[in-house]
């Protein structure tokens, strides 16, 4: 004889549902793992033991790692922008349902409300995971503040600064899986009349929730923001009797490197594109601006391929570069001359412009989204869960 059959109804009704019933530990590990961070959140009023499992932080790390938007070659769906003291989200997130209306340019661009009193001095160092870092300009503090969940924490200095003066600061953030640990590098540099005199490196790490000093053989001076990649940091820099260099640190072992730049010329910056470090180079006199699509493997680059810039952006040293979206364009935070005509200084007027740019349109479509008076900062940025609070905290 076979198995034995339901003989009524009832039999079949239990029978179906001991067939269909999934459990918890599925649902949160395989299905909720693969949502976006507004389901979640929404999903957490379903009962006291999903909020404290949502809440976790071991749930935020599988989110990250299954999470498909999280892999750094995927396409740019949401930038992160900050202008003139102003924080917004740019989402290209369209449906490709054929019944739905697709969303209009302008509605993509979000401002966001924030719940902090934000300075002037406060400039966005960088995002990863989820979260955002912005720095305090004199390196007093810096704050870690994650949008999506709408939670926020001040980072106080050590006090060191506090008998320095004179030094430039850089700043980065990033995330070493070898140890779970996010990590904020501080590098002071003081120039002493026309050469470079000392660096002064800290590193804060959230799971110590402490700073510490660290040490590099060479004296350098970053410019601009870093690239993170790869769990790396990225400046390009000036090393005297060298010249201009890539400085590279790597935030699991906590040690610097350096990649020079002898195929480069003029001035070159580094952007992020394709999920990779690429280069832009400009003359100095916005003439010649290229956009190169660089392989860095080890200590050396290989350029893969060149892109001419249009010549409506006025591109220099603060000027960022972020892409690709999953139409293939690309954004840039840059210059442009407004038509107006300053009469008193009898010269054009000058104007910080963020663009969309389409390189598959001939000739390359160049779309303003937004304008500042103060240089405009991007980041690629995907929503997440992880908390901005130190680990031993959380």
């Amino acid at each position: 004889m076979g198995d034995k059959q339901p003989t009524n109804t009832k039999e079949k009704q239990v029978s179906y549902h001991q067939q269909s019933f999934l459990s918890d530990d599925f649902i949160i590990d395989e299905i909720l793992t693969r949502l976006p961070v507004k389901s979640i959140l929404r999903f957490k009023s379903v009962s006291k033991q999903w909020y404290s499992t949502l809440s976790s932080s071991k749930f935020a790390t599988f989110h990250l790692m299954k999470f498909p938007l999280f892999h750094p070659s995927a396409p740019v769906n949401t930038l992160f922008i900050e202008s003139d003291n102003n924080f917004y989200l740019f989402s290209d997130d369209d449906d490709d349902d054929d019944d739905q209306i697709p969303c209009k340019l302008e509605d993509k661009l979000v401002k966001l409300e924030v719940d902090f009193d934000v300075e002037n001095n406060l400039n966005l160092t960088g995002c990863c995971n989820g979260l955002v870092c912005l720095s305090q300009h004199k390196g007093e503090y810096f704050l870690l503040w994650n949008p999506a969940t709408r939670k926020l924490h001040k980072y106080l200095s050590d006090g060191y600064l506090k008998s320095l003066g004179g030094y430039y600061i850089a700043h980065g953030f990033g995330y070493a899986s070898s140890d779970d640990d996010y990590k904020y590098v501080r590098i002071l540099t003081r120039v002493l009349g026309r050469g470079l005199d000392s660096n002064i490196i800290h590193i804060f790490s959230l799971a110590k929730n402490k700073w510490r000093k660290i040490e590099f053989d060479h004296v350098f001076f970053p410019y601009g923001k870093p690239m993170l990649l790869d769990e790396k940091l990225y400046w390009v820099s000036l090393i005297e009797h060298v010249g201009s260099v890539i400085v590279c640190f790597d935030l699991g072992i906590e040690k610097f490197d350096i990649i020079k730049l002898n195929m480069l010329t003029g001035f070159a910056y580094l952007v992020a594109m394709e999920g990779r470090l690429s280069d832009f180079k400009y003359d100095g006199t916005y003439s010649s601006d290229e956009l190169k699509l660089i392989q860095i493997q080890g200590t050396s680059i290989t350029i893969e391929k060149s892109i001419d810039l249009s010549k409506e952006m006025r591109l220099d040293g603060e000027s960022q570069m972020i892409g690709y979206t999953k139409t293939g364009s690309f954004f840039v935070a840059g210059n442009s001359q407004d038509v107006d005509i300053d009469v008193v200084e009898e010269r054009r007027l000058w104007r910080k412009r963020l663009w969309l740019v389409d390189t598959s349109m001939k000739p390359m479509q160049c779309t303003t989204l937004l304008n500042g008076d103060r240089p405009i900062n991007i980041a690629r940025y995907v929503p997440s869960l992880v908390s901005p609070f130190p680990i031993e905290e959380s």
